[in-house]
């Protein structure tokens, strides 16, 4: 059975989707690329791209946004458009595929259904890396989209792992097969990762600037023992509408997400 779609959010380049595209070596339905750029440099290089042929992949979609969604709201994107899928493949475009690796990702998901995440790589702490994910139907439901108050980029991992550390999920952290992070291996993340930065280094400081802002607020969303896996039961817990100047938004519109209900009503395109 085929992958019904791989995401790919792309910023500023175009040379490194376009060496994903080619490593793809496991049938998939479609490869849907999130142009993030919003400047209108990549839109021609990409619907190039898409108008090739691919031996495994039948359509290759390209979203050109007229503004940077960030992170989350890419990854939460891929997960509307095809709201139907029963999971979702994301990574970054400077990923690449050895051989084997998407059909031991897929062998792996069929093997167990309770399997709610696949990491390929284990990454620093052991609880799995985000460069490259699998992430069923079941983890939406049970938990939601990614929080899109942490734009544009940073942390957005971190809060859907402090979901699971009270409410544990069945999740593979990382599989045998290699793939490439940039020229590296995946543990060769911080070597040979951040093309964002890269090949655009005066957005450095910005996103530096966004980290910093997004770490206090993981710690007022969700503690501080957080970044020790420590976090609260529940988020805000220790909120109030005192102390939380912008009032109680915060805890209406993080993360909630009722995918039978968007399902029920899906007009089939």
């Amino acid at each position: 059975m085929s992958i019904p779609v791989i995401g790919v959010p792309v910023t500023n380049s175009t040379f490194w989707v376009s060496r994903l595209l080619t490593s793809i070596d496991y049938p998939v339905d479609e490869v849907f690329i999130v142009n993030n750029n919003g400047r209108g440099e990549l839109d021609e290089d990409l619907a190039k791209l898409a108008s090739l042929k691919y031996k495994y992949i039948k359509k290759v979609k390209v979203a050109n946004l007229p503004g940077n969604l960030g992170v989350s709201g890419a990854w939460n994107l891929i997960i509307k458009c095809y709201v139907m899928a029963p999971y979702w493949i994301i990574c970054n475009d400077d990923v690449s595929f050895c051989p084997g690796f998407l059909e031991e990702m897929i062998n792996t998901a069929n093997s167990d259904e309770m399997i709610g995440m696949i990491h390929g790589n284990k990454g620093d702490y052991g609880v799995g890396s985000w460069d490259l994910f699998f992430i069923r139907e079941s983890i939406v439901r049970q938990f939601g989209l990614f929080d899109e108050n942490l734009y544009p980029a940073y942390c957005e991992d971190a809060d859907m792992i402090m979901r699971f550390i009270h409410r544990p999920i069945k999740k593979v952290i990382e599989l045998e097969s290699q793939y490439y992070h940039g020229f590296g291996h995946k543990e060769e993340y911080y070597t040979h990762g951040s093309q964002t930065k890269k090949n655009e280094p005066e957005l450095a400081d910005k996103l530096e600037m966004s980290n910093q802002l997004n770490i206090d607020y993981l710690t007022e969303k969700w503690g501080a023992n957080w970044r020790v896996q420590g976090p609260t039961n529940l988020p805000w817990e220790g909120d109030s509408m005192e102390n939380n100047p912008r009032g109680d938004i915060r805890r209406i519109s993080t993360t909630s997400f009722d995918l039978d209900f968007v399902r029920s009503k899906h007009l089939g395109f």
